[in-house]
């Protein structure tokens, strides 16, 4: 009686609530390479678990019945593999096309970019910049060339005087002489390519353990997803079950919304874009649209990835104004019709997240989980959007609130 008592006090449930979910958080941690599998493969099934349904839900040829799940799977996965083989046959021949394109005429204009590099060591060849273009294309100053004419001289009479103290002192050959000041360096060389093997080898085989434990772990949730989601539902407490349910509703609504509609407007993009920067003739046009348009699935960061690199590539093939004048526009009207039009119309207002909410989040979840984070930011800020709404309706419902 008086342990129920003392839970039954908000304070204390409260701080009970803190600690548990601190030690949750400090295991997922110390735990976190593996539960990123988890966690994404979790995601790759949740977000691809309606084309599963929608296929299982056909018939079979010639007969009545619906096709099995794993079959769905099965077809679901090839389906994909084959649309990921076409894209790779379209792209990878227009890269390696804008690549050599790009080649050409940097080294057709290498030689103008020298002369102006010269120019410019001449009037700071004391800076760091001109130190850093002398060091690439190992340009010389009258000085420095000076130095090193009058440096072979100096070593000639040293080499001298170290033969003979080698002779009569140690009678040593010179080239055993002079390799043995590089021992050192040629020991920390091979510990180094030894280190580097270990480590590299036992990265590889994290990386591919992490693979198959994706791959395994999202083909047997895309499997079983529906039997799992009602299996969790009957473990929730009898009495709390339907307010817990609709906060899942709530989440699950939100995640649509999000995964979906975004991947929607990403294809939009990605078209808008592809056919701007073709009609310009921008190298490697297709894969600028891509990174550009499906780069938008991380919020403020899919403009910098596909602008940056295409105004660069434009100013390398044309070098004049009008042509990235062209490249900015592209990108611009993208964004502007994303924002007004493509982004209201398809995804909505559902999230409901402030700018500066959404900063917030792929900040915190990129310093937490990296890359992945930056991917799952929006939807985790979404998730804690409606768990924060529904604890400030309880809080609202309590004796504390009502007192105050």
């Amino acid at each position: 009686m008086e342990k129920q008592k003392i839970f039954e006090n908000v304070w204390i449930r409260a701080l009970a609530i803190f600690f548990a979910l601190t030690l949750f958080f400090t295991l997922c941690y110390f735990l976190k390479g593996i539960l990123i599998s988890l966690f994404l493969a979790f995601t790759v099934a949740y977000i691809f678990d309606p084309l599963v349904d929608f296929i299982s839900r056909r018939r079979l040829v010639f007969s009545q019945k619906c096709i099995p799940r794993g079959l769905a799977v099965a077809i679901l996965l090839t389906t994909l593999s084959l649309v990921m083989g076409g894209l790779l046959t379209y792209t990878v021949p227009k890269t390696v096309t804008g690549i050599q394109r790009v080649g050409t005429k940097l080294k057709e204009q290498y030689p103008k970019y020298q002369v102006k590099a010269e120019k410019i060591i001449e009037e700071y060849g004391d800076t760091e910049v001109g130190i850093f273009l002398k060091s690439k294309l190992q340009i010389q100053t009258t000085k420095e060339e000076e130095i090193k004419e009058g440096k072979p001289q100096k070593q000639e009479v040293k080499k001298v005087t170290t033969k003979g103290s080698v002779d009569t002192k140690y009678s040593i050959p010179e080239p055993v002489f002079k390799m043995k000041k590089y021992v050192p360096q040629a020991l920390d060389f091979v510990l180094g390519i030894v280190k580097n093997i270990f480590y590299s080898t036992f990265g590889f085989f994290g990386i591919v353990m992490n693979v198959v434990v994706f791959g395994v772990v999202m083909v047997y949730l895309l499997k079983d997803f529906d039997e799992n989601i009602s299996r969790g539902k009957e473990l929730l407490p009898v009495s709390k079950r339907e307010k817990v349910s609709g906060i899942i509703n709530k989440i699950d609504e939100n995640l649509k919304a999000f995964f979906r509609g975004q991947m929607t407007v990403c294809a939009i993009l990605s078209i808008i874009y592809g056919i701007g920067l073709t009609s310009i003739g921008v190298p490697m046009s297709f894969l600028l649209a891509f990174v550009g348009g499906f780069g938008n699935m991380i919020p403020y960061i899919g403009i910098t990835l596909g602008l940056i690199p295409a105004l660069l590539l434009t100013f390398i093939q044309y070098q004049d104004i009008s042509h990235i004048l062209l490249v900015g526009m592209v990108f611009g009207i993208g964004q502007f019709l994303e924002g007004t039009i493509i982004t209201p119309k398809i995804v909505g207002d559902k999230l409901g997240l402030h700018p500066v909410a959404i900063i917030l989040a792929i900040l915190i979840c990129s310093q937490i989980l990296g890359f992945l984070g930056l991917l799952l930011a929006v939807p985790i800020a979404s998730i804690v959007k409606v768990l924060i709404d529904e604890a400030i309706v309880k809080y609202k419902e309590t004796k504390l609130f009502k007192e105050s």
